[in-house]
């Protein structure tokens, strides 16, 4: 059985396992004939940033993350159609008003609050990180609404689309995502090495999945199944990571795992009610020949080095973090579509380095929509 195949047939044990009794067949066999034929295709996930932000990107692997390295690391095709899914609302645009996005809805009696957590999955590098790291691969909400970054993102496909599931479809969700127990308490599944075996040095990315209150307040944080050859060749068996793999993957088509019927209308571009700005000033450095962070449309008085709070560990840089309305987040859009930032939009996470003229340098900055429960909090940030 060659990787692909077994990926499928994890994927397709995995459903079958944990789906309720009255779940459809096709709905399982619609999954993997979908999987099956996607073509590999792979992207960085925020383009073309210049200066010192991009060496610090690929530093931190933001490229593992969503990039076209990701195939190679686990030995298998994560693409998507080359053409967007019918379903979806494009972006295609910087413009703020370019597409029809979702705000996060109203508290829904019939379910939970539209705030409340179920399931976040987040994937990052498994060193230093980013506050790119922060963006979450999948949202669930206790209202049936359902955030997750698209497969593969581009200039006609929004990076965060959201779809409201029906009550029946979230009770299945849930079964498919939570009856097989390896989310029910905080554990951390590392990578173990066989003895005597010298594991080749790589970057990994390593998952977390938090749970909400509902589910147990469980965090669960498990490294990226690296491919058969190379987990039986030096690392112990965990057929853990391997499920935890397998899951966090499926959930980035969430469209693949339920019937139509599962839904409450398409699916559309997201923008979240506020927005999360990171900004990292270094005075005296040379200019990187972009808009000034002074064009900035922020609704705030004084030094932008005192903007927000402190947020990671006290250094140079030091990182400041504060939270924008929608409306503040649509002018740092336009500031970016001006300078040299590839693809920006209020449907994606955004970096780039701007001029700081009064401070006679640079500020990297860092824009991320936050989630219907308010993730990421400046706080996240360690």
């Amino acid at each position: 059985m060659n990787t692909d195949d077994r990926f499928d047939h994890l994927i397709k044990e995995r459903l079958r396992a944990s789906a309720p009794d009255e779940a459809p067949a096709r709905v399982l066999e619609g999954t993997m004939n979908r999987i099956s034929d996607t073509p590999q295709r792979g992207r960085d996930w925020l383009g073309g940033t210049t200066g010192r932000m991009l060496a610090a990107a690929a530093v931190l692997l933001i490229a593992i993350v969503a990039g076209s390295q990701l195939a190679r690391l686990i030995d298998r095709p994560i693409g998507a159609d080359e053409s967007p899914s019918p379903s979806v609302v494009p972006s295609g645009s910087a413009a703020p008003t370019a597409a029809p996005s979702a705000s996060p809805p109203e508290a829904t009696d019939a379910l939970g609050a539209a705030d409340q957590l179920v399931l976040r999955i987040t994937a990052g590098g498994g060193g230093p990180t980013s506050p790119l790291d922060q963006l979450p691969w999948v949202s669930l909400m206790a209202d049936g609404t359902l955030v997750w970054q698209t497969l593969p993102p581009g200039p006609e496909t929004p990076l965060l689309v959201t779809r409201r599931l029906t009550p029946d479809g979230l009770t299945e969700l849930r079964d498919l995502v939570f009856s097989g127990g390896l989310l029910d308490a905080s554990i951390s599944h590392e990578l173990e090495a066989l003895p005597g075996a010298e594991p080749p040095g790589r970057g990994v990315m390593v998952f977390t999945f938090t749970t909400g209150a509902s589910e147990g307040d469980a965090v669960v944080t498990s490294v990226q199944w690296l491919g058969d050859e190379e987990e039986r060749t030096y690392y112990q068996p965990s057929p853990e990571r391997e499920e935890l793999d397998a899951l966090a993957r499926a959930l980035r088509e969430p469209e693949s795992m339920l019937d139509e019927g599962a839904w409450e209308g398409p699916a559309q571009a997201y923008e979240g009610a506020e927005y999360q700005l990171v900004l990292m000033p270094q005075r005296d450095s040379p200019p990187y020949g972009n808009p000034d962070v002074a064009d900035l449309p922020l609704a705030y008085d004084g030094p932008i080095e005192e903007f927000g709070e402190v947020a990671g560990s006290p250094g140079e840089p030091l990182t400041r973090c504060g939270v924008i309305t929608r409306e503040e987040a649509a002018g740092v859009v336009q500031v970016f579509d001006a300078g040299d930032f590839g693809e920006v939009g209020m449907d994606r996470a955004m970096a780039g380095g701007l001029d700081w003229a009064d401070g006679n340098g640079t500020v990297d900055v860092f824009l991320l929509p936050r989630m219907p429960d308010g993730f990421p909090e400046c706080s996240d940030h360690g």
